[in-house]
């Protein structure tokens, strides 16, 4: 980032008034690189490192979930150990083989196994009878354990997908989309980072059986580690990221992790090329730059009818964006807060909305949140405030 562009941006952010920015130069959204040539049907590119969407086709296409079920399943399952209602030592039975539904397995044997066991098996080979095995741990029941993996999905966003087992084995009405997989990897990523290291591994070896991992990306690319992959008749599907170092400023390097959600494939080797293809485009063609530092001074706002006349507030993490390469210097930013804000105001509270600009784009949108909190003021106070607002909006065009 060039120093005047920085120095445009901390102004712009220090500033007392509404930032409401003006239009910069103009930019094309078509400017926005978009990758070439991929035949898979729906697919996202995401950079987890900022929750950008860099890339998408079809991302709201309904496709059965089959074997990407087990993320969901992992993560209930790893919800459940971190609520301690679970443990990773505890061992679970061995499900009747009448309801080990047919697919992938561990082959557990008539003593069953350990819950990191059964993950390892879940993350890895995609294990159905680890699915099984977990569920009834966590819940007694699978559909027990269903509903909870459907409340889950209603809480992250996922609005198009609905789970109606444990294992992904085939039904018509299950489904989701590679919009609501990303949201589930990106869960994952956020709250269960040991999801990655099992995901990672290249082979299971249960009971004196030997497997491997169907992610071929994980032989072909150092930098990729997770999460899962599946291959089904007529298509193949897999989530995967990677983490390479990427510059963020000249003397400073960060881990950037993009994540490539592939959906219905016509081939493994076509879901292995094109995601390759996805994870390389993202880091060739987008530059991570930092806009703001979560621990620079907190930024005041007016406050309206309360103890104290403002609030400190700040970014809850380092405010971060990836750009087309070559295109920093057409950022431009606005900072929206509410031209009135009354108390009380709780700590944490969302106080202002940063939107990122690249000409007419809106490429990123982050909070800015209350360092404090301000308790209302006294009845003297509340109407003197009251009086000011008024007056307020009697000026305002």
């Amino acid at each position: 980032m060039t120093k005047r562009f920085f120095c445009a941006l901390m102004a712009m952010l220090m500033g007392s008034q509404v930032l409401a920015a003006k239009p910069g130069p103009s930019v094309n959204s078509s400017l926005w690189p978009e990758p070439s040539g991929l035949v898979s049907p729906s697919y996202m590119l995401i950079d987890l490192s900022t929750g950008q969407s860099l890339s998408s086709r079809k991302e709201g296409l309904e496709v059965a979930p089959a074997g990407l079920t087990s993320l969901m399943t992992a993560y209930i399952t790893l919800s459940a150990i971190r609520d301690r209602t679970l443990r990773l030592n505890q061992a679970l039975p061995t499900p009747a083989e009448s309801e080990i539904p047919p697919g992938p397995r561990m082959f557990l044997g008539a003593d069953g196994a350990k819950v990191q066991e059964l993950l390892r098996g879940l993350m890895v080979v995609g294990a159905q009878d680890a699915a099984l095995a977990l569920a009834k741990g966590v819940s007694g029941d699978e559909a027990s354990f269903v509903l909870l993996m459907n409340q889950a999905a209603a809480r992250l966003g996922m609005t198009k997908t609905r789970f109606v087992n444990a294992t992904g084995a085939a039904s018509s009405e299950a489904r989701t989309t590679a919009r609501d997989m990303a949201l589930l990897a990106a869960s994952l990523f956020r709250e269960f980072p040991e999801a990655f290291e099992l995901s990672r591994q290249r082979s299971l070896q249960f009971n004196g059986i030997l497997q491997t991992n169907k992610n071929r990306l994980l032989w072909l690319d150092q930098s990729v580690d997770g999460l899962f992959a599946t291959d089904l008749t007529g298509g193949s599907s897999g989530l995967v990221t990677a983490r390479r170092p990427q510059p963020i400023g000249p003397r400073e390097q960060i881990q950037r992790r993009l994540l490539v959600v592939l959906l219905q494939a016509p081939s493994p080797e076509v879901r292995s090329q094109e995601t390759l293809r996805l994870l390389n485009f993202g880091y060739q063609q987008f530059d991570l730059v930092r806009l703001f530092r979560s621990d620079e001074r907190p930024t005041p706002l007016p406050v309206f009818k309360g103890g104290q006349d403002s609030v400190r507030a700040e970014f809850k993490q380092d405010v971060q964006v990836a750009v087309p390469r070559g295109a920093v210097e057409q950022l431009r930013l606005e900072l929206q807060r509410p031209r009135g804000l009354v108390a009380p105001v709780t700590a944490g509270q969302p106080v202002g909305l940063l939107r990122v600009w690249l000409g007419n784009l809106e490429i990123h949108r982050v909070e800015m949140t209350a360092v404090e909190s301000v308790k209302p003021a006294g009845l003297l106070g509340r109407s003197i405030d009251s009086a000011r607002l008024l007056f307020q909006s009697l000026q305002q065009p």
